[in-house]
């Protein structure tokens, strides 16, 4: 397969229309005033991260919904007050439960909102979530793994399983298959994730544990990949389709902090601020008062002090990318609100070698 070579010479996405559904309308989980909202649009209906899986994943496939069942939900959603929907992050942190089940990690959050979206989903009846398998061997029981979703589709008859990942990978120069994506922290890649739910998790749905838990045997078994992937410069290269990436996938862009800034400092095309995006907030479209936000000379000097902290505790926040969000107004209809236009990693220096030797890692 041959290189993949973004154009660097390409502008970051900032000054690009946003991303639409394929209606052409600025989907749900952009437009929607909570975050609640939005967040749950996310998880439930934002475009998968793949096309196809690959060809050693013979028994596996990409989650479906139901024919009609997710324009149902999407209706649903859209009407929905925000007052019953599933808390954020943040409002969870505010008020932790005292025994722990409410997690607060970005990927089991999302798997909560899609358990509520299949709760109430018209068509759809959810049997379980988060369910343990476990196996009685001579040194006791052992926890195989968890399977994330049982539910039935009533009108085919069928229990489908699924495993959910929500992920975030940038892609680096010089490699050409699926491992070219990295986590930001590096320690995940595309490939290996992957791996482990096709080889791992998507089979204990098959066995007779998880059988016994459902009553009856789970007819098919699929992975629910949702996230973002991240370019150097903002523009998706060439050849993807080859790496099964759907073309529809949800893209940001990523700079070193020189890039952005003298590309930030160049943009023309109306006011502009940005913001650090907080992980609890990766999820869906950023929405804001202007007092959270700040200008492109700010911010840089904020990051500027934070990749260069030499301090001996630090290195997590000198050696981390940091995602921003590019922010344009709402509309003369919501004054002081400032709405996503792009997203992006700005990556400390050294980074980029980093990630190239991770990538290449077996």
């Amino acid at each position: 397969m041959r290189e993949l070579k973004p154009d660097s010479t390409q502008g970051i996405r900032p000054g690009g229309p946003v991303q639409t559904g394929a209606d052409g309308q600025v989907p749900l989980w952009r437009r929607a005033v909570s975050q609640r909202t939005r967040d749950l649009a996310w998880s439930s209906l934002s475009p998968p991260l793949l096309s196809s899986l690959p060809d050693n994943a013979a028994t596996a496939r990409l989650a479906r919904w139901p024919s009609g069942v997710r324009a149902a939900w999407q209706a649903w959603l859209a009407q929905a007050d925000p007052a019953t929907l599933p808390e954020t992050i943040t409002e969870l942190s505010d008020h932790p439960d005292h025994a722990g089940s409410r997690s607060l990690r970005l990927g089991r959050h999302a798997e909560r909102l899609l358990h509520f979206a299949l709760q109430h989903a018209p068509g759809i009846e959810l049997l379980a979530a988060n369910v343990p398998i476990r196996r009685a061997n001579g040194h006791g029981v052992q926890t195989l793994g968890e399977l994330d979703v049982i539910w039935r589709d009533p009108a085919a008859g069928e229990t489908v399983h699924w495993e959910m990942a929500a992920k975030f990978y940038l892609m680096v120069d010089g490699v050409a298959d699926r491992r070219a994506f990295v986590g930001p922290n590096l320690v995940d890649r595309l490939g290996d994730k992957l791996d482990h739910i096709v080889r791992r998790q998507l089979p204990l749905g098959r066995t007779a544990e998880a059988q016994a838990i459902v009553g009856h045997a789970i007819d098919r078994s699929e992975v629910y990949l949702l996230g973002w992937l991240f370019y150097r410069g903002g523009v998706p290269p060439p050849g993807l389709d080859a790496l099964a990436i759907a073309p529809d996938h949800l893209h940001g862009w990523w700079a070193t902090l020189d890039d952005w800034m003298g590309r930030a400092s160049a943009q023309a095309g109306g006011p502009v601020r940005w913001c650090r995006l907080p992980r609890a907030d990766w999820l869906s479209g950023a929405r804001m008062p202007e007092a959270d936000t700040e200008l492109a000379e700010s911010l840089h000097a904020v990051l500027a002090e934070r990749f260069g902290d030499a301090h001996p505790d630090h290195a997590w926040r000198r050696d981390a990318p940091v995602m921003v969000c590019e922010l344009e107004p709402a509309g003369p209809d919501q004054p002081g609100i400032w709405v996503e236009r792009s997203r992006g990693f700005v990556v400390p220096p050294g980074w980029e070698t980093r990630a190239i030797e991770r990538a290449r890692r077996v």
